[in-house]
């Protein structure tokens, strides 16, 4: 199974330390920032995806990289975006068209993730 796993940091972080432990999952790595903190952990070597996701170019992400599955691992805080009113209900507004419009399962993963399981 190929699994996209977007946002790399703290909350992507603890949700690929927790893949990486069963061999059958082929781990995508998207993040559009520099140094998110799995590779700054050691848990992935590079990330394979750069570019944002948005609903423009999600079919051609999905159509290049043929995930099974996308999970959404990162949160306004990972991504930098700071603290103004509205950031975490515009990005629940992006997860959710981006769930509706993808042809493969998207699934957003609880913010709280990278404050349990496997810390």
């Amino acid at each position: 199974m190929r699994i996209l796993v977007y946002g790399c940091g703290r909350t992507g972080s603890a949700v690929l330390r927790q893949l990486q432990k069963n061999d059958a999952i082929e781990l995508i790595t998207a993040d559009p920032r520099e140094d998110p903190a799995a590779l700054e952990l050691g848990l992935i070597e590079s990330v394979d995806i750069t570019d944002p996701l948005t609903p423009m170019n999600l079919e051609a992400i999905i159509d290049e990289w043929s995930p099974d599955m996308i999970l959404l691992a990162t949160t306004s805080s990972d991504l930098a975006l700071g603290n103004s009113p509205g950031i975490d209900m515009m990005m629940d507004s992006l997860w959710t068209e981006l769930a509706t419009i993808s042809k493969v399962p998207v699934i957003l993963v609880d913010r709280d993730a990278g404050t349990h399981a496997g810390q």
